[in-house]
């Protein structure tokens, strides 16, 4: 069975999250949290790691980190073994205590910092545990009103995209995340549980994914057939309307056929090989071709 795809960079930012095996406990008391805590301070400084926000649950833990090198594997690793190690010699269990891989994503951080440490923070009010987050001592929610004074995690990264002023920025928090409360899942708005970020950012992932050669380890486009695309041009010829020849027309200043080609790229998991089969045309002329349909767009409301 092959893994699912875990991408490694420098000066990365990823969401975290491991739990427990069964989905049971990781932490039976605070003292065991307080350990974690210890490891995850550790881990920090040892793999050159920044931590922007964290929370920790019964059953499992989030964190949101910067990795200054290419070691984010290498990193929870070390986080997971070290802390499993203890728990299981202090409460004299046998066997895996996390449940499989951690899962990591690629944040872009420029647009999901502010939310994503919102979602983090807001996870003992959704489960019920608390009425109020500032009574929840596990997370890093009280470092960011500057109510507790701590030495592993950086608020000033997320506050800063708020208001220069700290402690504007501090009061500012407090009102975004009462106010989201409700707010969606944002992870579920991640590409294919990867990486999670604006239309741009996801490109850039999707290019670096087919640079790498490890597009078939994303588990939810194995196996996609190209159904997708024959929805895509069947649409096209709906909608225009326009005769299916004429979007595959060679023709120079085609703009149908750029249409299509930034549509299949956009929205189905073919890689740029792919696409470039499918429309007759060199692989690398498929990201140009994309590229210069969405600054048509940009210019011209008529095409949107």
């Amino acid at each position: 069975m092959t893994r699912p795809l875990r991408l490694s960079f420098e000066n990365a930012f990823y969401h975290i999250t491991s739990r427990g095996n069964r989905r049971e406990k990781i932490f039976y008391s605070d003292r065991d949290k307080e350990v974690f805590l210890k490891r995850l301070k550790e881990m920090l400084i040892k793999y050159s790691t920044i931590c922007y926000a964290y929370c920790l649950m019964d059953n499992h833990y989030h964190i949101f980190i910067k990795t200054n090198k290419s070691n984010l594997s290498q990193g929870i690793h070390y986080l997971n073994s070290s802390y499993a190690n203890w728990f299981r010699n202090k409460h004299q269990i046998i066997g895996p205590l996390f449940q499989g891989r951690f899962k990591s994503i690629l944040v872009d951080a420029d647009n999901y910092a502010l939310v994503l440490s919102a979602y983090i923070h807001l996870n003992p009010l959704r489960a019920g545990i608390i009425k109020q987050l500032e009574d929840y001592p596990w997370s890093s929610y009280l470092d960011y009103l500057n109510l507790r004074k701590s030495d592993m995690t950086d608020p000033s990264f997320v506050l800063k995209s708020i208001d220069q002023d700290t402690f504007k920025a501090m009061n500012k928090y407090r009102e975004y995340v009462s106010e989201s409360q409700n707010m969606k899942d944002p992870i579920k708005e991640s590409y294919h549980h990867i990486a999670l970020g604006s239309a741009t950012f996801i490109e850039r992932v999707k290019e670096k994914i087919e640079h790498l050669g490890r597009r078939r380890e994303i588990p939810s486009t194995r196996f996609q057939s190209k159904h997708d695309v024959d929805t895509i041009i069947t649409k096209m010829t709906q909608a225009l309307p326009i005769e299916r020849k004429r979007i595959f027309d060679k023709k120079r200043g085609n703009l149908n056929r750029s249409l299509a080609i930034y549509l299949v790229k956009r929205f189905t998991p073919l890689s740029l090989s792919e696409i470039g089969e499918l429309f007759k045309m060199d692989y690398s002329a498929v990201s140009q071709a994309a590229k210069r349909f969405e600054q048509k767009s940009e210019v011209n409301h008529e095409i949107k």
